[in-house]
C-alpha cells in the first residue's frame, strides 16, 4: 500500500465525515445570500412578479418532486422547460440578464435534493462516480473565486451597482450545471429514464425543424434552447438510434437519419458561416460512427477529404475567408488581452464574470467577451479552477470510453446511448473554443443559455448514470 493511497483514502474518508457539515454552511451562505439579493431586489423597486411567480412555480414543482420520491420527472421536466417555456423574468436591478424556468426547476431539484441529506437520514448518498470529486472541487473553487475577486479585485476597477446581482447569476449558473449532472448520474437509475431523456431530445429537435422551415409561432418556444449544442444532441442521439439501435423498425431507423440530414441542411450548407452550428454536429457523428464501425468511419472520413478536395475552394471562401471578414480573427486579440488580467490574478481569477468589469475599465472601446469557455473558466476561477473543469472533462471523457467498450458489440439502445453521450462530450470540448455552450457567460450568451447549456451537462450525467447501471451487471437491452 503507497503512501499516495493512504493520503488518497485519508482525504476521501475526512471528506465523507466533513460532508454533511459543509452542506449546512452552504444552506446558511446561501440564505444569507438569498437574504442580501431579496434586500438588493426590493430596494431596487423593480421586484417582477413574473420573477416571484417563476421561483414559487418551480419550488413548489421541485418539493412535488422530492415528496412523491420522482426526482427523475423532475429532470425530465428542466429538459422540456428548456425547449417549451421561453418565458422570462428579468433579474433586477437593471440587467439585461433573464432568470429562465429551467434554471430555476434546476435549482429547487439541485436544492431539495442537497436538503434531504441534512434532513432525511434515509437518503441515499452519493454513488461513488469517477466524476464527483472533480464537480466538488470545481464548485468550491468557483465559490473561492468569487470572493477572491471581490476581496483582491484592482482598485481602479469600475463596478457597476447592478454588477453584484450579474456576478451572483454567474457563480449560481457555473456551479448549478455541473451539480445537474451529478443530480442526474445519482437520479437515473434505471434506462427507461435515459430512453424518455433521448426522445424528448429527438422530440424537441423535430419542433425546432418544422418551426423553423415553416416560420411557425413556435419558433419561440423552442429559439432560446435550440442554440448552442442542441442541434448536436438531437443529431448524435438521432444518428446513434438509427444505425445501433437494431431492435428498433427500419422506418423509425430511417426517419432518424432524415432528421439528421434536415439538421446538416439547416446548419452546415443553410448557415455555413456558423462554425458553432454544423462542426459540433459533425464532430458528435464522427465518433459515434467510429464505435459503431471502424469500416464505416474509414469510408465516411474518405467521402470527406474527397468532397473537401473537390470543393476546397468553396469551402476556403465560405467558411475561412467569411469568417476573418466577420471578425473571427479578432478573438486572438481578445484572448491574449484576457490572458494578461489572468497573469495578475492566477490562483482563482477575477471571479464569475469578473473579467467583464476589468475588460470595461481598461478597455472600453473593446470590452468582449471570450467567446470561448476554456478563457471564460480560465480568467473566472483561475489555474486552480481551469485545472479542475479540464480534469472533469477528462473524467467524462474516460467514463464514456469505458461505457462504450462495455457494451462493444452490442446493438441496442444502450450501445447508442454511449456512442451518443461520448460523441456529445467530444463535440462540447471542441464547442468550447467556439463559444461559451457549456457554461455560458454573463455577458454574452446570459444566464438565460442554461436552457441550451443544461442538456449537455444532463447528458453528460447520464453517462454516468448509465455506468452505474452497467456496474450493477443489468443486462442492458431495449426492454
Amino acid at each position: 500500500m503507497t503512501t499516495m493511497y493512504i493520503w488518497r483514502e485519508g482525504l476521501q474518508r475526512l471528506f465523507l465525515r466533513a460532508l454533511p457539515v459543509l452542506l449546512r454552511v452552504a444552506i446558511i451562505v446561501g440564505l444569507i445570500g438569498a437574504a442580501a439579493l431579496s434586500g438588493l431586489v426590493l430596494a431596487s423597486g423593480r421586484l417582477e412578479p413574473e420573477l416571484v411567480t417563476a421561483a414559487a412555480v418551480a419550488a413548489l414543482a421541485a418539493v412535488i418532486s422530492y415528496r412523491i420520491a420522482s426526482m427523475e420527472r423532475g429532470i425530465l421536466a428542466i429538459a422540456l422547460a428548456g425547449g417549451l417555456l421561453n418565458f422570462f423574468a428579468v433579474v433586477p436591478p437593471g440587467t439585461q440578464s433573464r432568470l429562465v424556468i429551467s434554471l430555476v426547476l434546476a435549482m429547487g431539484l439541485i436544492g431539495v435534493w442537497f436538503m434531504g441529506f441534512i434532513v432525511n437520514k434515509n437518503q441515499e448518498p452519493l454513488k461513488p462516480s469517477p466524476i464527483n470529486r472533480p464537480i466538488w472541487l470545481f464548485v468550491f473553487v468557483s465559490i473561492v473565486a468569487y470572493g477572491w475577486g471581490v476581496i483582491l479585485r484592482d482598485p481602479l476597477v469600475y463596478v457597476p451597482g447592478s454588477f453584484v446581482v450579474t456576478q451572483s447569476a454567474a457563480l449560481l449558473v457555473n456551479i448549478l450545471l455541473p451539480l445537474l449532472a451529478l443530480l442526474v448520474a445519482n437520479k437515473f437509475i434505471d434506462l427507461k429514464w435515459l430512453r424518455y431523456l433521448a426522445w424528448i431530445m429527438i422530440g424537441l429537435g423535430v419542433l425546432n425543424i418544422v418551426s423553423t422551415e415553416f416560420n411557425l409561432p413556435t419558433q419561440r418556444l423552442i429559439f432560446n434552447g435550440a442554440r448552442g449544442l442542441f442541434s448536436a444532441w438531437v443529431a448524435g442521439i438521432a444518428y446513434a438510434l438509427a444505425i445501433f439501435d437494431e431492435e428498433s423498425p427500419l422506418w423509425r431507423r430511417g426517419l432518424l437519419l432524415l432528421v439528421v440530414a434536415v439538421i446538416l441542411y439547416q446548419n452546415l450548407l443553410m448557415n455555413t458561416i456558423w462554425l458553432s452550428g454544423w462542426v459540433p454536429v459533425l464532430v458528435i457523428c464522427t465518433v459515434v460512427t467510429f464505435y459503431r464501425s471502424k469500416k464505416l468511419f474509414a469510408v465516411g472520413v474518405g467521402i470527406g477529404l474527397l468532397v473537401m478536395a473537390l470543393n476546397a475552394g468553396t469551402i476556403y471562401q465560405e467558411v475561412v475567408v467569411a469568417n476573418i471578414e466577420e471578425g473571427g480573427t479578432e478573438r486572438l486579440d481578445i484572448w491574449a488581452m484576457n490572458l494578461s488580467h489572468v497573469a495578475k490574478h492566477p490562483f482563482f481569477g477575477m471571479g464569475p464574470a469578473g473579467y467583464a468589469v476589468y475588460n470595461m475599465t481598461y478597455h472600453p472601446l473593446d470590452a468582449r467577451s471570450t467567446h470561448n469557455n476554456y478563457f471564460d473558466v480560465l480568467a473566472q476561477t483561475g489555474v486552480i479552477g481551469f485545472v479542475a473543469f479540464l480534469w472533469l472533462q477528462w473524467r467524462f471523457l474516460m467514463l464514456g470510453m469505458r461505457n462504450c467498450r462495455r457494451l462493444a458489440g452490442k446493438r441496442n439502445f444502450s450501445a447508442a446511448f454511449a456512442a451518443a453521450a461520448l460523441g456529445g462530450a467530444v463535440a462540447a470540448m471542441v464547442a468550447m473554443m467556439l463559444g461559451d455552450w457549456v457554461l455560458p457567460f454573463a455577458y454574452n450568451q446570459t444566464i438565460s443559455g442554461f436552457d441550451n447549456a443544461a442538456y449537455t451537462w444532463i447528458f453528460l450525467g447520464g453517462m454516468a448514470a448509465q455506468a452505474h447501471i452497467l456496474d450493477r451487471g443489468e443486462v442492458i437491452g431495449d426492454s
